[in-house]
């Protein structure tokens, strides 16, 4: 009879430690309902991979770089980051343009956009992998992967985040090593 509570005890620890998956959750501190033009934006507290939304996407460069994000970090718009109006900060997702299928993996750092029906602000890197910066905006889905530093996140983004040298729309700027150089036209 002894055994067979060993058996029960051991199946019940298993069953509630040893075989559940984890699920990368986001979860956000701060939620504070914020109101740009006339519309008010209340950040998700939680979210789970899976979630995911449409829309138009557009991206930010020059004019922000180097400014202070909604993290309070600065923006790099040579990163792989992303501003969403109600994705918590830290979210990692990926973005695939509906037009030619392209796909790119971004955290959530800053908030916006706050035009019409967008739904992501991509920074400049990104919107060259997928293709968008002459046109300026694409149909997008934004699907939430996790956390910043989960290891969910990190194997599925693995391939996708390394540093790539762009060239910038503005025939002003380019990107030489890790600082932005201004050029002037002769």
């Amino acid at each position: 009879m002894k055994y067979c509570q060993y058996i029960v005890i051991a199946v019940f620890i298993l069953g509630m430690f040893g075989c559940g998956t984890k699920v990368a959750m986001v979860k956000q501190e701060s939620s504070r309902s914020y109101t740009i033009k006339g519309k008010t934006y209340t950040p998700l507290k939680i979210v789970s991979p899976g979630h995911f939304q449409k829309g138009v996407a557009s991206w930010y460069g020059p004019g922000f770089h180097g400014k202070k994000t909604s993290s309070g970090e600065v923006y790099d718009m040579h990163g792989l980051t992303a501003a969403h109006n109600i994705l918590p900060l830290n979210t990692v997702v990926k973005v695939t343009n509906l037009a030619n299928h392209r796909e790119v993996v971004v955290r959530i750092n800053d908030r916006g956009p706050f035009v019409d029906d967008r739904v992501i602000d991509l920074s400049l890197t990104a919107a060259h992998k997928l293709g968008m910066v002459g046109p300026g905006t694409v149909p997008v889905q934004v699907a939430v992967i996790g956390a910043k530093d989960s290891g969910q996140t990190t194997r599925l983004a693995s391939n996708e985040v390394k540093p790539q040298l762009v060239k910038a729309p503005n025939p002003f700027y380019t990107q030489a090593g890790p600082r932005l150089l201004a050029l002037t036209r002769n």
